[in-house]
């Protein structure tokens, strides 16, 4: 026996899926930290992203340094406010 599975999309889904999307980016850090321990870079995820469509060199650029100076490139995630938003529901 066959089952189907449908999927149906509307307005307000796509809606809710652009916010949710735009919240995790608005919670998370961009940071690049060197051999040692200290942080180089440490910019909000919405900012470098602009910045890459901008400027796509500087995206280029950024990558090939990291390489070549073997600089750890991370994304951070706030999950506090998370927390704090289900704790007011």
């Amino acid at each position: 026996m066959a089952t189907k599975r449908i999927f149906t999309i509307n307005g307000s889904s796509i809606n809710n899926m652009i916010k949710f999307l735009f919240s995790n980016i608005n919670n998370s850090r961009f940071v690049a930290t060197s051999k040692s321990g200290n942080n180089i870079v440490n910019l909000p995820l919405l900012l470098v992203i602009i910045l890459a469509i901008v400027f796509p060199v500087t995206l280029v650029a950024g990558v090939i340094l990291s390489i070549i100076f073997k600089i750890d490139i991370a994304i951070e995630r706030d999950i506090t406010r998370d927390i704090k938003l289900i704790e007011n529901k």
